[in-house]
């Protein structure tokens, strides 16, 4: 009797672990087939039961594939040594949640390629593991990219479910791609931004646009900060479009791309790819991003950005190309500025600096009835106001005193006044003018705190004013520092 029961027991406790671990399951929605250079939406399915806690997805790529975080529902995501790897410290509270990445193939990944991966977890303070399934995605024989410096076409998902991520060909439009191993630098504060964009849309050269299905359009423009920066502007005209859509920018070698607006998507770089991935688009018919592109050592000269805006329409994966936009680094950038900036219209500077005439003052005194003397001083007090500060032509407005922070709203080489704020930028409030460093530059408002400038710029860009990028600015005592400098003085923190 005695045996009987120690073979239920023993048969229990090599039962336990299989039943537990038939409580996990996790499937990937990996496609059977892939074209060298494309990409594919991957959404990993995680049935974890009750399982709580750390517990580690990793996933093993082979070379010439990488993957890139989309939804990692509360993980920290990584990806090195071709090892993807969701880290939860807690795992998700539902039975059952979805993580997604984008899978992307190198140009010169060939044959078949297996993907393996396994779920590390504590249960009942032992570390356990579960493997999942092998997967192997066919790349046929890689050829298809030993012509040129194209970037093929990606295939139509396999599965009947569409891929959103997944290019589905549209015309004969092919992106530039030149693989490099640029990391991506920290963001910084934003610098200064040139009111006239000076991009060049070069159809004869480059990519010509082209309007996707259910007249998806796009644009782009680029706008020089500084000889060696530009800030990158690009509206998607969606209409009523919502779900899934992903904007795709392919910027010269050697760049770094950094996100200053991004509409609520989620932004990644890696190589020469700058990508905003929206899993539902905002409401309204149309969606801006802006981002800085910096040149990182590069020789002065001619660059170009590609790109393209994918999206859903009817279930099915449409693209609308932007084409090929032209740029220079250099003396040339801001010279193009400074040409471009000549053209604008500025009728309200012209009657702003009218001089007041000198020979009034004479005439009053050589009128010879003494009653019209009053009468012609009235005049000359009227003038004395003639050269105000809302000119802009004093550096700073009125004397200062102390660490004072305000709000840089535009920037440029000639003066406007009110009504070409009104009309470019839909902005009627008041702001002042100060020359530095060659430019005229607009700034609004005065705070003796860095926090409450920070919060007038975020209220400039949540109102939607057709700012090129506002940013804070700092002075000590009417001399303009820097940021960091003000806030020392003040003894002030940096939010974001």
């Amino acid at each position: 009797m005695n045996q009987l029961v120690l073979l239920i027991n023993l048969i229990g406790l090599l039962l336990i672990d299989p039943f537990f671990l038939a409580d996990i399951s996790i499937t990937q929605n990996l496609p059977t087939t892939m074209q060298p250079g494309s990409e594919f939406r991957v959404t990993v399915t995680v049935t974890k039961a009750e399982l709580t806690g750390f517990a580690k997805l990793q996933l093993d790529l082979p070379s010439g594939l990488t993957a890139t975080a989309i939804e990692t529902k509360g993980a920290s995501f990584t990806f090195a040594d071709q090892k993807a790897k969701f880290i939860w410290m807690a795992l998700p509270s539902t039975p059952t949640f979805k993580v997604t990445y984008t899978l992307t193939a190198d140009a010169t990944v060939s044959g078949n390629q297996a993907i393996v991966g396994r779920l590390s977890y504590i249960e009942d303070n032992e570390r356990k593991t579960f493997d999942l399934p092998t997967s192997t995605i066919d790349f046929g024989s890689g050829i298809t990219n030993t012509m040129a410096d194209s970037e093929p076409v990606a295939a139509p998902p396999p599965t009947s479910t569409p891929d959103p991520v997944a290019a589905t060909p549209v015309a004969t439009v092919t992106t530039p791609k030149e693989p490099s191993s640029t990391d991506m630098e920290a963001a910084v504060i934003a610098a200064p931004a040139g009111k006239t964009a000076v991009a060049v849309i070069d159809q004869a050269s480059g990519t010509a646009s082209s309007q996707g299905p259910g007249g998806i359009t796009a644009s782009r423009t680029i706008t020089p900060v500084t000889e060696n920066e530009m800030l990158v502007e690009v509206i998607v005209k969606k209409g009523s479009i919502r779900g899934f859509g992903k904007l795709q920018e392919t910027i010269p070698q050697g760049f770094t791309a950094m996100e200053k607006n991004s509409s609520d998507a989620i932004f990644t770089t890696q190589d020469r790819i700058a990508k905003f991935v929206w899993l539902n688009l905002p409401a309204g018919d149309e969606v801006k991003v802006v981002y800085k592109l910096r040149a990182n050592e590069k020789p002065e000269g001619e660059y170009s950005i590609d790109g393209e805006f994918g999206y859903l329409l009817n279930d099915e994966t449409q693209k609308s190309v932007i084409g090929t936009s032209k740029f220079f680094i250099g003396p040339k950038a801001m010279e193009n500025m400074q040409a471009e900036t000549a053209q604008e219209p500025v009728k309200e500077a012209v009657p702003v600096v009218v001089p007041t005439p000198p020979v009034q003052e004479p005439i009053a005194k050589d009128v010879p009835k003494p009653a019209t003397t009053p009468a012609k001083q009235e005049p000359v007090a009227a003038t004395k106001p003639t050269p105000p500060a809302k000119t802009g032509t004093s550096r700073i407005p009125a004397p200062e005193n102390g660490v004072l922070y305000k709000v840089q709203i535009s920037a440029g080489h000639r003066e406007v006044g009110k009504s070409y704020f009104s009309t470019r930028h839909r902005f009627n409030g008041d702001f002042n003018l100060e020359r530095h460093q060659g430019w005229v530059k607009y700034v609004s408002g005065k705070f003796g705190s860095y926090n409450e400038a920070r919060d007038q710029r975020v209220a400039f860009v949540a109102a939607g004013h057709n700012f090129p990028g506002p940013f804070v600015t700092a002075y000590n005592n009417g001399d303009r520092i820097t940021v960091q400098e003000a806030l020392m003085l003040s003894n002030q923190k940096w939010v974001q």
